[in-house]
């Protein structure tokens, strides 16, 4: 708390970088640990340096006269910007694309042997029947056959139950059976 009431008081540009150091030398090894426990290996050194940026931009306006309350204001950066982290990926993870421009990225690494001709109108024909028919049924039964998610991943996705998404799977995939025949 000296280092950080000292850094208040300090107008000196080069004597506050220098108590910035060795306070950061200080708590480095701790902040290291809680990232490096809450976020993948990988990201861990990304995490780290955005929080130790963070505690740095934010050391002139930290208004706390006690040590756990500095702790928990720096926990607290190192939370969000965990948070952040897990926020970007799962952004980054969740790419919308459209069953038609899906179909034509399977159909370029397909080899051209793949379905005849008939059998593809067909299947086209009861996939469109599907998707006017029952939307609902046509999102779950593409996201679980085609894109390969698996229940609990379309379950948790929708925020229903395990069983629930393998039932209404299995009634959808009588009701296309039902629409073809």
């Amino acid at each position: 708390m000296k280092l950080i009431r000292t850094y208040r008081v300090t107008a000196a540009l080069d004597q506050r970088l220098r108590l910035a150091d060795t306070l950061f030398r200080g708590i480095a090894a701790d902040i290291r640990f809680f990232v490096f426990s809450s976020v993948p290996q990988e990201a861990g050194d990304d995490v780290l340096q955005e929080t130790l940026k963070a505690i740095a931009a934010g050391l002139g306006r930290f208004d706390g006269d006690t040590k756990s309350e500095f702790w928990a204001w720096c926990y607290r950066i190192a939370r969000n910007k965990s948070s952040d982290y897990f926020r970007r990926r799962e952004a980054d993870r969740l790419h919308s694309v459209s069953p038609d421009e899906l179909l034509k990225m399977i159909e370029s690494g397909q080899p051209r042997t793949a379905i005849p001709a008939q059998e593809r109108l067909d299947l086209e024909y009861a996939v469109q029947l599907l998707r006017k028919a029952n939307p609902d049924c046509y999102e779950f039964l593409w996201k679980h056959y085609v894109v390969g998610l698996a229940y609990g991943e379309i379950a948790s996705e929708h925020n229903l139950q395990y069983d629930n998404v393998r039932m209404k799977i299995s009634r959808c995939l009588r009701e296309a059976q039902s629409l073809i025949s």
